[in-house]
């Protein structure tokens, strides 16, 4: 088989920041003169870039991997690779689970991607990463193959982690927190936006914390600079950290009409004491502040968290606390999830436990009060404007995101009936008709 014949095809999972990896490894794959293909049953090569965050990721990962392996012996597929977080915490479980591998690698064998394949295909894969993960941080220059709708891509700020919140493995698997330069992340936003991206969304561990290692610049800055990038419509912030959010951010957020009104900020509990015993810092009531001044500055903000149920040590009073500042706060959109016991961190051997089934109880009522909180706050909307990106048509509607929506993961606008002549990517401005617990229902203008 020639090189021109050789086909990828890529299975990525997990969050958006891992996306970028794997739309990495395909430039660099497309660069060396592979081909690639959208249906991984159809590829000579089979990527599986995989999340171990928790036991739900591990399982989803593993899906795919016996579904790879399936491809394989059906349609005579020449390698299969396993990267991602899953290969950098356990290659030892993988390669027992799974002994058709034929490559494993890390978050900092990606530039190696290339050398790695060569090798799979000769026969001579790789038992486990070889590289730390912070051998490997991408830049404006690195090629890149981006597989979201051509008018939204992902811009990754920063790689790794400087937190070290107890029940959270992401430090060991990505390495200390590391910012990439300020005119190398401008630059890929010019070469996105020429390629026709209309909305750039900022990812990282923690993109709040942009640039507060190297000193070279901060998120305000950062936000500024994209801001004045002519072709660009949109700038979103996912990933913040509510400690970490300054009066400088606020003031830009507030000042720079692209900078999107959306904060992602996971507070992952209410109650002081779970909090510590996370290892983070704050309170429901640090956190109500917060709030009260980010709407002062910002009155139509919407405001994303996630919260984390079943911790060691939650018990009725703490979960009180929980559900009491889920009330307080009225957030606009948050997902909650059960504790997840993982190998390796300190919250794994602490006492007291919860049962899942409580857990999976206290995730159930929070949701069911979130929705009801959800749905007040897109009440707020009806009969107002706003603006949509539109990215879908069927049916005689289109649907879209507004400022309020990220993509994936929070709700849509649904717009009808349909108007004539626009197509996915344009924007449209709407009147609100209808509230729904996660969409709104608009017509055009």
């Amino acid at each position: 088989m020639t090189r021109r014949a050789t086909t990828v095809g890529a299975i990525s999972l997990g969050c958006p920041k891992n996306l970028v990896d794997t739309e990495v490894m395909l430039g660099l794959l497309r660069q060396a003169g592979f081909a690639l293909v959208a249906d991984p049953a159809q590829a000579d090569v089979l990527l599986v870039n995989t999340c171990c965050f928790i036991a739900d990721a591990r399982n989803e990962a593993a899906e795919a991997i016996q579904e790879a392996l399936a491809w394989r012996k059906t349609r005579r597929a020449k390698a299969l690779l396993v990267a991602g977080c899953w290969p950098q915490s356990d290659p030892q479980h993988l390669r027992q689970r799974f002994p058709e591998i034929d490559a494993l690698l890390g978050p900092g064998d990606v530039p190696e991607i290339v050398r790695i394949v060569e090798r799979a295909l000769a026969g001579s894969g790789t038992e486990k990463p070889a590289a730390p993960p912070e051998a490997f941080l991408y830049d404006d220059t690195t090629p890149r193959l981006r597989t979201t709708p051509p008018w939204t891509a992902y811009l990754k700020i920063a790689e790794g982690c400087g937190h070290r919140c107890r029940f959270c493995v992401i430090p060991s698997l990505r390495g200390p927190y590391r910012s990439r330069g300020l005119d190398s992340v401008v630059s890929e936003a010019r070469t996105l936006a020429a390629q026709g991206v209309r909305e750039v969304v900022l990812v990282a561990q923690d993109t709040t914390a942009y640039g507060r290692e190297t000193k070279e610049a901060d998120l305000a800055e950062l936000l500024t600079r994209l801001a004045a990038v002519d072709e660009l419509h949109w700038v979103r912030l996912l990933y913040g950290y509510p400690t970490n959010v300054t009066p400088g951010l606020i003031e830009v957020m507030a000042r720079e009409n692209k900078v999107c009104k959306y904060l992602d900020l996971p507070f992952q509990h209410a109650d002081r004491e779970v909090l510590r015993s996370m290892g983070r810092p704050g309170d429901g009531e640090a956190y109500l502040k917060l709030i009260a001044q980010l709407r002062a500055a910002l009155p139509d903000l919407a405001l994303r968290s996630a919260f984390i149920v079943g911790y060691p040590g939650e018990g009725e009073r703490e979960f009180a606390r929980l559900l009491e500042f889920v009330e307080a706060a009225q957030l606009d959109r948050a997902g909650a999830f059960v504790y997840s016991r993982e190998p390796g961190t300190p919250a794994a051997e602490m006492e007291q436990q919860v049962p899942t089934e409580v857990a999976e109880q206290r995730r159930h009522a929070l949701m069911t009060l979130q929705q009801q909180v959800s749905l007040a706050r897109n009440q707020r909307w009806v009969g107002r404007e706003m603006e949509v990106l539109l990215e879908s048509a069927s049916g005689g509607r289109l649907t879209g995101r507004s400022f309020r929506d990220a993509p994936e993961i929070d709700g849509l606008v649904i717009v009808k009936p349909a108007p004539r002549r626009l197509s996915p990517g344009q924007f449209l401005r709407v009147t609100v008709t209808e509230a729904q617990p996660y969409d709104l229902v608009a017509r055009a203008r």
